[in-house]
């Protein structure tokens, strides 16, 4: 039995991710799910945080907002509502889109408001997975 599985990690933007890995941790809405090589099936939705991979010795982290989780046959496939890698997140267009949403939700405007509530919530959520990608890499000597 390899120790490795195919990953895919969709979003309405196209393949985030795609590779073989010995470790996904993922965030569903009953808790965080860890998925080793020849895991059972499953079939679940998928709640807001960050989906840490382990490939080749190395870890990964990938931003995510809802969606589902499958596994099946040692293939996990991730179709998100939103998945951005933690390598790609600018910290400072998110602090702006954070700082722009937060100005939107005073206008009171219901629809304006639901729109800015969700891409707050996305830019926290980033910034949340790029502080603990900075704070991993810190440890291990990597500077910003």
């Amino acid at each position: 039995m390899t120790n490795t599985f195919k990953l895919d990690i969709l979003s309405p933007e196209g393949s985030v991710f795609s590779g073989q890995v010995s470790l996904a941790k993922c965030p569903t809405l009953a808790g965080e799910i860890t998925i080793l090589a020849g895991h059972t099936s499953l079939i679940t939705k998928l709640s807001s945080g960050e989906v840490e991979i382990e490939q080749d010795g190395e870890r990964k982290f990938i931003a995510i907002m809802g969606g589902f989780l499958e596994i099946s046959e040692n293939i996990v496939s991730i179709i998100a509502d939103f998945a951005m890698r933690s390598d790609e997140i600018d910290e400072q267009k998110i602090k702006e889109a954070k700082l722009y949403a937060e100005e939107q939700l005073k206008k009171k405007d219901k629809i304006s408001s639901e729109i800015a509530e969700h891409d707050l919530q996305k830019a926290v959520l980033e910034l949340k997975v790029f502080e603990h990608r900075k704070l991993k890499n810190k440890n291990k000597g990597v500077k910003y």
